[in-house]
């Protein structure tokens, strides 16, 4: 996401759920969640107020629908700006429009859908019983974040919240279940058997001058985010998903002064169907992959954090786009020979590898498998920080990620089964640089 002297930089929950069958033929429920970090700045009118820290959990399909935490799961635990009081704040959402925002759901979708059809995976086509089912979801978090400041709060979850017992499981008005399997099932959704995902976003962002950014705006902000979290990225890519419904609804967070506070729910549905459950890609995928644009510049947090391994902090030294890699034909690869390249300015980034080799998650439920890696690009000595921006941060003064609105040239041979090696070589293009 830009900073811009007129605008503001929103502050995003970013997070999915993927149910899909594995290599191993068993299905999965991966729920890793990106957060933004808190950067104390004040550039122009922006102010900056909210960070929520999000979670990550894993489920059996098998088993029960209980859940297993990760540590960061208290998602009021970055707040820093006190309330505004407005004699409109508790009134703003007595009549609550409970209609999805149709443009921003399509750019949504959009996003999505260029960067699989890009990379040569099949596009996402509209189904209006998951948008239903999402539509629904999305209200029950606007209905909560509407009337509450819940300080725990499990975003793809409908159970019941002591703190905030009025306002969560049965006591909603949009309650439709448990969990998106359970809301999937009460919905009759055919597709159910075949594999989902659910990605959810939240934005919640203040603007000292009430200039409000709109839900269009904040929508590709938020699904370019996903694009460059690597445990979000691998769950956006893959083959077998073929319909989805998504749905967006704005809403005043409580308590907080109308004219200068918005927030935004964003709920995006997934399947595989009967046609594409067994759909793979042959050869090597890739995101980015050759024609991508506008990519972010950098990646600022993400849970589970994908650097753990090297000791590296993302909220201070963040890390450039990444690139995703899979073979689904090869038991395992090895990626080696890399360069990374920018054309205008002739220099090449130094790079880091995740696969199962250097894993930090090994042995647990976020492994990743032995046909998936990641290259990192490491951006310290890029210096993208524009000179204006570097004079009010207090943190990321000297890397914020690869150069902005920069072409740069991927390449890089893959050892498959230890046996087999592939040449690969792209290139893609960032946008504007983001320091968030």
């Amino acid at each position: 996401m830009s900073a811009r002297s007129s605008a503001t930089m929103p502050v995003l929950l970013l997070v999915l759920l993927l149910l899909i069958p594995a290599d191993d033929g068993v299905k999965r429920a991966y729920l890793p969640a990106l957060y933004l970090q808190d950067v104390k700045a004040a550039i122009a009118h922006l102010q900056l107020e909210k960070v929520f820290v999000a979670l990550g959990i894993e489920i059996d399909e098998q088993a029960d629908t209980s859940i297993l935490a990760h540590e960061d799961n208290d998602l009021s635990s970055g707040e820093k700006t006190q309330n505004h009081d407005s004699n409109d704040d508790n009134n703003s959402n007595e009549n609550i429009n409970v209609d999805n925002d149709d443009n921003a759901s399509a750019i949504a979708n959009k996003v999505f859908n260029d960067a699989r059809s890009r990379c040569g995976l099949g596009t996402l086509s509209p189904d209006a019983e998951l948008k239903q089912v999402a539509l629904g979801h999305a209200n029950y978090i606007k209905y909560i974040f509407a009337h509450s400041q819940p300080a725990l709060f499990y975003p793809h979850y409908q159970n019941e919240i002591k703190d905030i017992k009025a306002v969560t499981s049965s006591n909603n008005p949009h309650y439709s279940g448990l969990d998106i399997k359970n809301r999937l099932f009460n919905a009759s959704y055919a597709n159910l058997k075949y594999g989902f995902t659910e990605n959810i976003a939240q934005s919640m962002y203040y603007h000292s001058a009430g200039e409000l950014l709109s839900a269009e705006t904040i929508t590709n902000s938020m699904a370019r985010s996903l694009l460059a979290a690597p445990y979000h990225l691998r769950s956006l890519m893959q083959p077998s998903s073929k319909v989805v419904g998504t749905a967006v609804v704005a809403y005043k967070p409580y308590n907080k002064d109308t004219r200068n506070n918005q927030g935004y729910v964003l709920v995006s549905n997934a399947a595989a169907t009967a046609d594409t459950v067994d759909a793979n890609y042959a050869g090597v995928l890739t995101y980015p992959c050759q024609g991508v644009t506008g990519t972010v510049t950098a990646l600022y947090n993400e849970t589970p954090d994908p650097v753990k391994h090297t000791g590296r902090d993302l909220s201070t030294d963040p890390i450039g786009q990444p690139i995703y890699i899979k073979v689904a034909a090869a038991d395992t690869i090895q990626i080696i020979n890399i360069r990374f390249y920018d054309e205008l300015r002739r220099t090449a980034i130094p790079t880091q590898v995740l696969d199962y080799q250097s894993d930090p998650y090994l042995n647990t439920d976020y492994e990743l498998p032995k046909n998936e890696a990641f290259i990192l690009p490491i951006t310290d000595a890029v210096d993208s920080c524009k000179a204006s921006i570097k004079q009010t941060m207090i943190k990321k003064a000297n890397n914020c990620g690869l150069q902005g609105n920069t072409e740069y040239k991927v390449s890089f041979d893959v050892i498959i089964n230890d046996q087999r090696l592939i040449s690969k070589s792209f290139s893609f293009m960032t946008g504007e640089v983001n320091y968030s």
